[in-house]
């Protein structure tokens, strides 16, 4: 019985197969939590079953041995009837007093043991002056004036009289019958009445109130469940944005770090590039001046023309580290950036030539945004120029697109090549000052554009293309701040 009901119950509480698949902390907790529920609502039913039925059965005893003993001093049953058993008056006498007692209901079999431990009376004559009991510990016991009642199982077979019929499961009271005096507490224990009973009202009314346990624990473990579930995900929920903010405080921390390093580099190398331009200036003036003179050798003019050589490439370097400081001065202005665009691929065709296929994307409508003109298109230019030295032949794409970053809205402008794309490897190093892959490349131009970005609250992207081709993209928000 109790395993068909737990069964039942876990059928009946089984979890959707759906919530077996664990991937957030909410649903393994919703998991955990049920599973704690229905083992703790079975575990409470199975044990307070055994308690529901103990007590019934004590109560039970109770009353059939205030009912034997009562109907034994009614009848003035004595212990000379329990040991004359088998005299015909005798045992009518027995039948008489412990008769009434086959007429509860459930009853299976009753037998009368004289202090001898022999049946003296039955409902089954077949026994009379036999010892049948397997309980001769619980009989024992009710002799010496104790209530004893036993739970019987299947396993069990005690009531099979030489003419009665197996009953499986019984419930067995042991009760004594006391001598009738008027000072019951001296009266002595003349016999022993044995009661067998079906269970099947006992059982039904344990399964009555297990269910209703069951119900109230099952309810009130919903109700818990429910609370702490909610409780758990406003935790984890408040959890994960501090981790969010955390993270986003982190990179905004990055970013400003970043900012300020990349502009005390701007503002040192621009101060050493102007202490440096000058002499240098001066050294490759008085070298193209003293290669004029005719009355040098040879071997002089061509020691001067390399060392004219070499100052012009210092001076085109010191040039490229004043690009730096450029970046970190930036002039804000409400700019429409489709004419923005349109402006920078035409600049472009007029600087590097007009056979370079450069297409634009517009965005619907007008884009405004307050940024510096002039450090955008420097931006946008040097994603054009890397994107035709990647792939010289093809035609790079531009577009303009809303688009939005860590929940804020934005515009994102992208510049799209049919080169080889870039590898893993060189990806970390991109946006790195002075890394190049090009012969003669500064090695100036994604890290000023990412500097540019930065300057207006932006960020640049730089991705593969799954059909070949890499794209540089830099984010603007809406609002930029000055």
């Amino acid at each position: 019985m109790r395993v068909q009901i737990m069964l039942e119950f876990v059928r009946a509480a089984s979890i959707p197969q759906n919530m077996l698949n664990v991937t957030t902390p909410p649903r393994l907790f919703a998991i955990v939590s049920l599973v704690m529920i229905i083992v703790m609502v079975v575990v409470t039913g199975l044990t307070q079953a055994l308690f529901f039925r103990q007590s019934i059965i004590d109560r039970e005893s109770v009353i059939v041995s205030d009912m034997a003993n009562a109907l034994a001093h009614e009848h003035l049953i004595s212990a000379a009837d329990m040991e004359n058993y088998s005299n015909a008056s005798a045992t009518d006498h027995l039948a008489e007093g412990f008769g009434p007692i086959s007429q509860l209901s459930g009853t299976q079999r009753i037998k009368v043991f004289n202090r001898n431990y022999t049946i003296a009376w039955s409902d089954d004559s077949g026994m009379l002056g036999t010892k049948q009991t397997t309980h001769i510990g619980d009989l024992t016991r009710a002799m010496n004036g104790e209530i004893r009642a036993v739970f019987n199982s299947e396993e069990t077979n005690i009531n099979t009289g030489s003419h009665g019929s197996p009953t499986p499961e019984s419930i067995e009271i042991y009760t004594p019958i006391f001598e009738a005096k008027q000072d019951k507490s001296s009266a002595a224990v003349i016999g022993v009445l044995s009661l067998s009973r079906s269970p099947l009202a006992l059982n039904q009314t344990i399964r009555d109130g297990l269910y209703l346990l069951w119900t109230v624990i099952g309810v009130t473990g919903i109700i818990l469940f429910s609370a702490l579930y909610k409780l758990f995900t406003l935790v984890y929920s408040r959890q994960k944005s501090a981790e969010l903010r955390f993270t986003k405080l982190t990179a905004e921390h990055d970013h400003i770090v970043q900012l300020e390093k990349l502009s005390a580099m701007g503002e040192i190398v621009s101060e050493i590039a102007h202490q440096i331009n000058n002499p240098l200036v001066g050294v490759i003036n008085l070298a193209q001046i003293a290669e004029r003179d005719p009355e040098i050798s040879a071997k002089t003019r061509r020691l001067l023309a390399a060392i004219e050589k070499s100052g012009v490439e210092c001076s085109d370097f010191v040039q490229r580290l004043l690009r730096l400081n450029q970046a970190a001065r930036s002039e804000p202005q409400l700019v429409e950036v489709n004419d923005l665009v349109r402006d920078t691929i035409a600049f472009f065709h007029q600087t590097i030539g007009k056979h370079h296929t450069v297409t634009f994307t517009e965005s619907d409508g007008d884009v405004m945004i307050n940024v510096d003109p002039v450090l955008i298109r420097h931006a946008l230019f040097n994603f054009i120029h890397n994107a035709i030295l990647a792939a010289p032949d093809k035609p790079v794409v531009i577009s303009l697109a809303a688009d939005r970053h860590e929940g804020i809205s934005g515009y994102r402008l992208s510049v799209t090549d049919r080169g080889s794309g870039f590898d893993d490897k060189v990806a970390k190093q991109l946006f790195k000052p002075f890394f190049t892959t090009r012969q003669g490349g500064t090695g100036l131009g994604l890290s000023v554009a990412q500097f540019i970005a930065m300057k207006h609250g932006g960020v640049v992207r730089a991705e593969n293309m799954s059909g070949g081709g890499a794209r540089f993209s830099i984010w603007l928000p809406s609002v930029t701040k000055p």
